[in-house]
């Protein structure tokens, strides 16, 4: 199948097993002209809600109850489907970028899914179902801006998955003191996974970016509804940003944000 066709299919999705769809075979011979969604299809009870202030996820002080890990678990899902739709919109959006980097997003494409899977199973055993909770529309309120792959490399690998390199391991460290070792290990999953789609951004940032510097470029890239501050967790876990390839002075920079 070819990427773009796939890419189509899984942003025309109305089932969650069609969303999550991947063929053993992929090529990129027919990438097609640019075509940019505004927002996907989305299954019947899957679609975007306006998020409230009461809908914050539960403090860590909760994690004790199975219930409440089952809601962090489920906003985390939400965002995987997110990202998994949005890297299907830059295979679209994005015909002429080199076909290295069209094989990279459709790679992280595919562990998206499988992250998706992956919640959604340890959910069912936790007694909550996926779509059972509101889900935001998150990511695609930032695809106007996402109009070239340094853009795209910018907003989602080096803020949002970035983000999840400090995200992932609090959680996973929250879960594991309540004796949730399944979820905990699966966090730990996450977070080795994250670390390589960073590295993905930060490799195809250099490429990209021209003689400019690094961290001007990105800065430059983000959309006025982000700053650099929107990379970091609570803590800063600077050692998973140099397994990613991020270099000490980018790291000071964005501890300092």
């Amino acid at each position: 199948m070819e990427l773009r066709e796939w890419a189509i299919r899984i942003l025309s999705a109305d089932t969650l097993e069609e969303k999550l769809f991947c063929p053993e075979i992929l090529t990129d011979e027919a990438p097609g002209e640019p075509l940019v969604f505004n927002e996907p299809i989305r299954p019947i009870g899957m679609g975007f809600n306006k998020r409230t202030r009461e809908q914050k996820l539960p403090h860590f002080q909760e994690h004790g109850k199975v219930e409440n890990r089952a809601v962090c678990l489920h906003r985390f899902a939400g965002h995987e489907l997110l990202a998994v739709e949005i890297m299907a919109h830059a295979l679209t959006a994005f015909p002429e970028a080199p076909k290295a980097f069209r094989r990279g997003v459709a790679h992280t494409l595919k562990e998206e899914q499988g992250h998706v899977q992956l919640y959604r199973e340890r959910m069912g055993e936790m007694g909550l179902q996926f779509g059972d909770l509101p889900l935001f529309k998150h990511f695609w309120n930032h695809v106007p801006y996402l109009t070239s792959p340094i853009r795209y490399v910018s907003v989602m690998s080096l803020t949002f998955e970035m983000a999840n390199l400090d995200f992932a391991p609090l959680y996973g460290k929250s879960f594991d003191h309540f004796g949730d070792e399944k979820s905990a290990a699966l966090m730990a999953q996450i977070l080795k996974d994250e670390i390589h789609h960073v590295s993905f951004g930060w490799r195809w940032l250099n490429q990209l970016k021209g003689k400019q510097d690094a961290w001007d470029s990105w800065v430059e890239c983000l959309n006025p509804k982000l700053n650099p501050k929107r990379a970091k967790g609570f803590t800063l876990m600077e050692e998973n940003r140099r397994k990613a390839g991020i270099p000490d002075p980018w790291i000071e920079k964005l501890k300092m944000a």
